[in-house]
């Protein structure tokens, strides 16, 4: 998994370049659940379809395990809650997700680390950036609203 996601990273653009012009519609892949003790878990969501594949974070009694085993659902996201992504996406889209590149500073720190979102496309692949302190506003609503919607997968 590690690898998947280094991967993704490191074809993902400058984080807030050229945020307008992208798709309406990619699929977002997110880390959910962060713990400080506990392996976060992930997601991928299409947006168009609202189909996603989920692994949920680990459960408290096997976060010693190197490798723990955690069920994949494959399943798709209720209405409700695709809309309050989409919409969020939206803000993400048009304000950028990255306020260090303008200049700004967050000073955000999160003892469970840094999450990761990357939203990607047949057009281009766009990263979170990996300072959490530099994430803007509408990324860090976009992240919540991800997160949110997948949090009963987390509830170890």
């Amino acid at each position: 998994m590690v690898g998947i996601v280094a991967a993704l990273m490191l074809l993902a653009q400058p984080a807030g370049a050229g945020m307008a012009s992208a798709p309406a519609d990619p699929v977002i892949f997110a880390t959910v659940g962060h713990s400080e003790w506990c392996p976060a878990g992930n997601v991928q969501l299409d947006l168009g379809t609202g189909d996603y594949t989920l692994t949920s974070r680990a459960a408290r009694a096997v976060c010693s395990d190197p490798e723990p085993v955690r069920p994949v659902l494959r399943r798709k996201l209720e209405a409700t809650r695709l809309s309050a992504i989409r919409e969020a996406w939206d803000h993400a889209r048009k304000d950028g997700l990255n306020i260090c590149r303008r200049g700004e500073s967050g000073g955000v720190i999160s003892n469970a680390g840094t999450p990761i979102m990357v939203l990607t496309s047949g057009v281009r692949t766009i990263a979170a950036p990996q300072e959490y302190g530099c994430w803007s506003k509408a990324g860090s609503a976009l992240y919540r609203a991800i997160d949110d919607s997948f949090e009963t997968a987390h509830q170890h």
